[in-house]
């Protein structure tokens, strides 16, 4: 399969002629100078790409937020009548995105998909593009190469219509250029579309790609044993030790939870005035106290560390064994957010170790 090279110099109008097809969603610095993931405006584009931002580590705000709100309204209602605010179905383009955020995509699409299709997020990402820039530089508390999920994905060796490793193209970069490698028909169908901005890479710039990679994977210094903390959590091998040595520490602020590019957990909640009213949902997060309160008053996890067991068992034991995914992609989103430093990586190394004392995890050296 034929890889291609696009110049860094043309990125900017491709993007600003894909985007005449495509809700095109980049990553950009905001005012404060914070990363997120913020689509073309209408107007002003080439203005708007000045700020555009492909050589970072990852956005704080995972990339989920585009097809699953923080806060978003489901329908009103007034006098028995129902009216849904479903979003119209669109084309999306999300170019830019790192690789431990392709795999969590696709874990929420599983979980939108699994039991229930839930129209209002499938609306909004049924029909994408993902475009994946791999990591020059990954971030200190990335540990995405023990979860297999980084800093780059596996070519496949056929297309199909359903792309196998989750991008549609990944981007390497190769310094003036990005070597460009296809990941679906839709990224091929893609390139031949835009063919203008895109050009066969030569043999050379293919092995500039595989040096980068390299030196990529090499710039991760955080390993843990995540296959065999997997292994433990799917046989029980997790006492309630553990749990409660997080919980000693933990304050329950759910920061980590609200920057998971793969947490899923919402509430639903109504707001009535007269005879009209409005149903919404917004993010929640299983460590707090009333998310599992029943209507009675009864909560049937009201321990912190049984709650913290929920939260580490449903990504490293729940989904694995219901899926075959794991809910944790080794982004580090986790820890660089934890006002009391514990990140989901400490604990998968303990667990990996099986040990009793959990010493680094209680705060003592």
């Amino acid at each position: 399969m034929k890889d291609f090279l696009l110049k860094k110099d043309k990125i900017k109008n491709l993007l600003i002629s894909a985007s005449e097809e495509w809700d095109t969603f980049v990553p950009w610095k905001d005012l404060g100078e914070d990363l997120q993931f913020v689509k073309l405006p209408g107007a002003g584009k080439e203005d708007f790409l000045n700020k555009l931002s492909l050589e970072y580590g990852s956005p704080l705000i995972p990339p989920k937020t585009i097809a699953f709100p923080q806060l978003e309204l489901l329908f009103e209602f007034e006098e028995g009548k129902i009216k849904e605010k479903v979003p119209p179905p669109t084309k999306k383009l999300l170019f830019g995105l790192r690789a431990c955020d392709v795999k969590a995509i696709l874990f929420v699409d599983d979980f939108f998909r699994r039991n229930f299709e839930d129209i209002y997020y499938l609306n909004r990402t049924m029909d994408k593009l993902l475009v994946l820039v791999g990591c020059k530089t990954p971030p200190r508390d990335c540990f995405c190469t023990s979860t297999k999920t980084g800093p780059f994905l596996p070519v496949p060796r056929s297309l199909g219509e359903v792309r196998k490793e989750g991008f549609d193209l990944q981007l390497v970069d190769i310094g003036d250029s990005y070597l460009v490698e296809i990941g679906s028909e839709k990224g091929k169908e893609f390139i031949e579309s835009y063919k203008s901005f895109f050009e066969v890479a030569s043999k050379k710039e293919v092995e500039l790609s595989k040096d980068a990679k390299k030196r990529a994977e090499e710039a991760i210094t955080l390993k843990v044993d995540f296959e065999k903390a997997v292994k433990n959590f799917c046989e029980d091998k997790v006492s309630r030790k553990v749990y409660e040595k997080i919980a000693e520490r933990c304050i329950y602020c759910g920061g980590c939870l609200y920057v998971c590019p793969t947490c899923t957990c919402f509430n639903v909640f109504d707001g009535k005035k007269g005879k009209r009213g409005e149903r919404s949902r917004n993010w929640d997060a299983c460590v707090f106290e009333g998310y599992t309160r029943e209507t009675s008053g009864h909560n049937p996890r009201p321990e912190k560390w049984q709650r913290t067991s929920r939260r580490y068992e449903h990504k490293l034991k729940y989904d694995y064994l219901t899926t075959g995914m794991s809910g944790c992609v080794g982004c580090g989103r986790c820890l660089a957010t934890c006002p009391v430093n514990i990140g989901i990586s400490q604990v998968i190394e303990e667990v990996a170790k099986n040990e009793k004392r959990i010493s680094s995890l209680s705060g003592k050296d």
